[in-house]
């Protein structure tokens, strides 16, 4: 005879396969020993760390660059050629636009993703989550085990940097939206970029015509406090690959092509493995994309602005 436990597992066994959920998937998340294997990471990569990292240097300097890349998602090769090239460009900082890893498990962050940052050691490189972040049980644990958060907030120098988290299951909740509409309002900031992963609807329509992966809930709220609050450039992942459009005095660009399988849903040019560098002055900013030439190892550069 099944014990009453027995039959509550049975019946949650069956629920998950009525509604489509992988059941192994479901049990594979990491246990909280196996989240215990991060901790010595957090103490040097959560976001309070990096942030003292980035101010341990002095004030800015009034001439300085940052990097942009994302999309990695256990691509090792690709993406140790893009550290490598950061490394080498020498930025104060740099950010990721989310989908690190492929399944958001321990494991892949202890193989696939931690090591990278030792390339780039000790530049600080502030993270936003990716929908491949969420882990099993969509609760994104093995990221807050590392970076203690899923939003960060800081200035430096003439610059205001915020990311936020644009992969639940809603995609852009009310409390981020407050979280934004707090941030990007404090007085102090000649320039303010925000980073996130999925890229909206009407940014997908009008870079390919087509916004069948971009998230509607919330989107236009979204745009709206960007555009009231004076957004100088939005960096996004998500779809694989480059992309850049001014919407409503508002530059979104999506910088996706740091490992993950190219998007053939974005115009050709835009199907690149690449990163970007903004360097910021008192003449103002500017930025250029370093990108590898299709089928080689060889690096190329253009300026977009």
């Amino acid at each position: 005879m099944h014990s009453a436990r027995q039959y509550a597992l049975l019946a949650g066994v069956a629920f998950f396969a009525l509604v489509g959920v992988p059941v192994m998937s479901w049990w594979a998340i990491a246990s909280p020993g196996d989240l215990e294997l991060l901790r010595p990471y957090a103490e040097k990569y959560n976001y309070e760390r990096l942030i003292e990292t980035l101010e341990a240097r002095g004030p800015a300097p009034d001439t300085f660059s940052f990097a942009v890349f994302g999309d990695t998602r256990n691509v090792v090769f690709v993406a140790s050629k893009i550290y490598e090239k950061t490394a080498q460009l020498d930025p104060v900082m740099a950010f990721h636009t989310g989908d690190l890893i492929r399944g958001g498990t321990v494991d892949e962050y202890l193989e696939f993703y931690l090591p990278l940052l030792e390339i780039t050691d000790p530049i600080p490189v502030f993270p936003v989550p990716g929908n491949h972040e969420r882990g099993a049980r969509r609760d994104f644990a093995a990221y807050h085990a590392i970076w203690g958060s899923d939003r960060f907030s800081f200035d430096y120098g003439p610059c205001r940097f915020v990311g936020f988290n644009a992969s639940e299951v809603v995609r852009v909740t009310q409390s981020e939206l407050r979280f934004l509409d707090r941030e990007l309002s404090k007085p102090g900031a000649e320039y303010k970029f925000v980073f996130f992963h999925i890229p909206p609807k009407y940014f997908e329509k009008a870079i390919i015509g087509d916004d069948s992966r971009g998230f509607a809930w919330n989107s236009r709220r979204l745009h709206e406090i960007f555009v009231r609050n004076g957004v100088t450039e939005v960096f996004m992942g998500h779809i694989h690959g480059y992309a850049s459009t001014d919407i409503d005095g508002v530059r979104y660009t999506l910088t996706a092509g740091a490992g993950a399988p190219l998007s053939t849903r974005l115009p050709e040019e835009g199907q690149i493995y690449h990163l970007l560098m903004m360097e910021v002055s008192p003449e103002g900013l500017s930025q250029e994309l370093f990108h590898l030439e299709p089928g080689s190892l060889e690096w190329s550069r253009r300026t977009v602005y």
